[in-house]
Protein backbone atom coordinates (compact mmCIF):
# COMPACT_ATOMS: atom_id res chain seq x y z
CA UNK A 1 0.00 0.00 0.00
CA UNK A 2 1.28 3.45 -0.92
CA UNK A 3 1.48 5.98 1.91
CA UNK A 4 2.25 9.56 0.98
CA UNK A 5 4.75 11.74 2.80
CA UNK A 6 1.92 13.96 4.05
CA UNK A 7 0.44 11.00 5.94
CA UNK A 8 3.53 10.42 8.05
CA UNK A 9 5.48 12.78 10.27
CA UNK A 10 8.80 12.47 8.42
CA UNK A 11 9.78 13.27 4.82
CA UNK A 12 9.98 9.71 3.56
CA UNK A 13 7.81 7.53 1.37
CA UNK A 14 7.00 4.01 2.45
CA UNK A 15 5.83 1.46 -0.10
CA UNK A 16 5.17 -2.06 1.18
CA UNK A 17 7.43 -1.34 4.16
CA UNK A 18 10.26 -0.21 1.85
CA UNK A 19 11.68 3.22 2.60
CA UNK A 20 12.35 5.66 -0.23
CA UNK A 21 14.30 8.77 0.73
CA UNK A 22 14.13 11.87 -1.48
CA UNK A 23 17.32 12.92 -3.24
CA UNK A 24 18.48 16.54 -3.52
CA UNK A 25 16.28 18.50 -5.91
CA UNK A 26 17.59 19.72 -9.24
CA UNK A 27 16.48 23.07 -10.63
CA UNK A 28 14.88 21.58 -13.73
CA UNK A 29 12.16 19.00 -13.24
CA UNK A 30 12.72 16.21 -15.74
CA UNK A 31 9.63 15.25 -17.74
CA UNK A 32 9.20 11.47 -17.93
CA UNK A 33 6.73 9.36 -19.87
CA UNK A 34 5.99 6.02 -18.21
CA UNK A 35 4.28 3.52 -20.51
CA UNK A 36 2.99 0.46 -18.65
CA UNK A 37 -0.23 -1.51 -19.06
CA UNK A 38 -0.16 -2.50 -15.38
CA UNK A 39 -1.72 0.69 -14.03
CA UNK A 40 -1.35 -0.31 -10.38
CA UNK A 41 2.39 -0.79 -10.75
CA UNK A 42 2.55 2.30 -12.95
CA UNK A 43 0.94 4.48 -10.28
CA UNK A 44 3.36 3.24 -7.62
CA UNK A 45 6.38 3.87 -9.90
CA UNK A 46 5.02 7.27 -10.94
CA UNK A 47 4.43 8.44 -7.36
CA UNK A 48 7.77 7.06 -6.18
CA UNK A 49 9.66 8.84 -8.98
CA UNK A 50 7.83 12.11 -8.37
CA UNK A 51 8.57 11.97 -4.65
CA UNK A 52 12.15 10.76 -4.82
CA UNK A 53 13.45 12.68 -7.85
CA UNK A 54 11.10 15.68 -8.04
CA UNK A 55 10.13 15.00 -11.64
CA UNK A 56 7.00 15.30 -13.75
CA UNK A 57 5.71 11.86 -14.74
CA UNK A 58 2.94 11.16 -17.22
CA UNK A 59 1.56 7.61 -17.08
CA UNK A 60 -0.14 5.96 -20.05
CA UNK A 61 -1.30 2.38 -20.36
CA UNK A 62 -1.07 1.48 -24.04
CA UNK A 63 1.13 2.20 -27.07
CA UNK A 64 -1.47 4.27 -28.90
CA UNK A 65 -2.00 6.54 -25.91
CA UNK A 66 1.80 6.88 -25.70
CA UNK A 67 1.94 7.90 -29.36
CA UNK A 68 -0.76 10.54 -28.86
CA UNK A 69 0.97 11.89 -25.76
CA UNK A 70 4.35 12.15 -27.47
CA UNK A 71 2.93 14.18 -30.33
CA UNK A 72 1.78 16.77 -27.75
CA UNK A 73 4.86 16.86 -25.48
CA UNK A 74 8.58 16.33 -25.50
CA UNK A 75 10.05 14.11 -22.79
CA UNK A 76 13.48 13.98 -21.19
CA UNK A 77 13.12 10.24 -20.60
CA UNK A 78 10.74 7.46 -21.61
CA UNK A 79 10.26 4.37 -19.44
CA UNK A 80 8.72 1.78 -21.73
CA UNK A 81 7.20 -1.56 -20.86
CA UNK A 82 8.20 -4.11 -23.47
CA UNK A 83 5.04 -6.22 -23.39
CA UNK A 84 2.21 -3.85 -24.19
CA UNK A 85 -1.22 -4.62 -25.64
CA UNK A 86 -1.11 -4.79 -29.45
CA UNK A 87 2.56 -3.73 -29.87
CA UNK A 88 5.90 -4.36 -28.20
CA UNK A 89 7.90 -1.43 -26.87
CA UNK A 90 10.13 -1.61 -29.95
CA UNK A 91 7.17 -1.60 -32.32
CA UNK A 92 5.72 1.37 -30.45
CA UNK A 93 8.87 3.43 -31.06
CA UNK A 94 9.01 2.40 -34.73
CA UNK A 95 5.40 3.48 -35.21
CA UNK A 96 6.18 6.78 -33.53
CA UNK A 97 9.09 7.35 -35.89
CA UNK A 98 6.78 6.80 -38.86
CA UNK A 99 4.15 9.11 -37.41
CA UNK A 100 6.63 11.93 -36.78
CA UNK A 101 7.14 12.34 -40.53
CA UNK A 102 3.43 13.06 -41.00
CA UNK A 103 2.70 15.11 -37.88
CA UNK A 104 3.13 18.84 -38.59
CA UNK A 105 2.34 20.07 -35.07
CA UNK A 106 5.04 18.28 -33.07
CA UNK A 107 6.79 20.05 -30.20
CA UNK A 108 9.89 21.77 -31.62
CA UNK A 109 12.34 19.61 -29.65
CA UNK A 110 11.45 16.60 -31.81
CA UNK A 111 12.85 18.43 -34.86
CA UNK A 112 16.20 19.34 -33.29
CA UNK A 113 17.75 15.94 -33.78
CA UNK A 114 17.77 15.18 -30.05
CA UNK A 115 17.43 11.51 -29.19
CA UNK A 116 15.20 10.85 -26.21
CA UNK A 117 16.66 8.27 -23.83
CA UNK A 118 14.48 5.18 -23.42
CA UNK A 119 14.61 2.69 -20.57
CA UNK A 120 13.05 -0.67 -21.25
CA UNK A 121 11.02 -1.73 -18.19
CA UNK A 122 10.03 -5.37 -18.31
CA UNK A 123 9.66 -8.68 -16.52
CA UNK A 124 11.15 -10.32 -19.62
CA UNK A 125 14.88 -10.97 -19.88
CA UNK A 126 16.99 -8.17 -21.40
CA UNK A 127 17.89 -10.35 -24.40
CA UNK A 128 14.18 -10.67 -25.25
CA UNK A 129 13.84 -6.89 -25.62
CA UNK A 130 15.97 -5.79 -28.58
CA UNK A 131 15.65 -2.08 -29.27
CA UNK A 132 17.34 -0.33 -32.16
CA UNK A 133 18.54 3.27 -32.06
CA UNK A 134 16.34 5.48 -34.19
CA UNK A 135 16.37 9.11 -35.25
CA UNK A 136 14.46 10.22 -32.15
CA UNK A 137 15.07 7.48 -29.56
CA UNK A 138 18.11 5.91 -27.92
CA UNK A 139 17.85 2.90 -25.61
CA UNK A 140 20.05 3.72 -22.63
CA UNK A 141 19.15 0.83 -20.38
CA UNK A 142 16.98 -1.92 -19.05
CA UNK A 143 15.22 -2.16 -15.68
CA UNK A 144 13.77 -5.46 -14.56
CA UNK A 145 10.32 -5.53 -12.98
CA UNK A 146 11.46 -8.62 -11.09
CA UNK A 147 13.24 -6.70 -8.36
CA UNK A 148 12.07 -4.88 -5.22
CA UNK A 149 10.59 -1.42 -5.66
CA UNK A 150 13.63 0.33 -4.18
CA UNK A 151 15.82 -1.43 -6.77
CA UNK A 152 13.53 -0.31 -9.59
CA UNK A 153 13.48 3.30 -8.41
CA UNK A 154 17.25 3.35 -7.78
CA UNK A 155 17.94 1.88 -11.24
CA UNK A 156 15.73 4.45 -12.94
CA UNK A 157 17.42 7.16 -10.88
CA UNK A 158 20.83 6.01 -12.09
CA UNK A 159 19.68 6.47 -15.68
CA UNK A 160 18.08 9.81 -14.83
CA UNK A 161 21.47 10.98 -13.58
CA UNK A 162 22.94 10.12 -16.95
CA UNK A 163 20.13 11.96 -18.70
CA UNK A 164 20.54 15.10 -16.57
CA UNK A 165 24.33 15.18 -17.04
CA UNK A 166 24.25 14.27 -20.72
Amino acid sequence: MLVSASEVSNPFLFVNNELLKPVPRSKKKPRILLVDDDMDMGEVIKNSLKFRYNCNVDLVSDPFEAMNTMTDRFYDLIILDWRLPALTGGQTLKELEKGFYFEPGLPSQWDRGQRVPVIIFSAAERAQCPLDKTKHFDCVGFVSKRQPLTGIIDSIGDYMGLVQRG
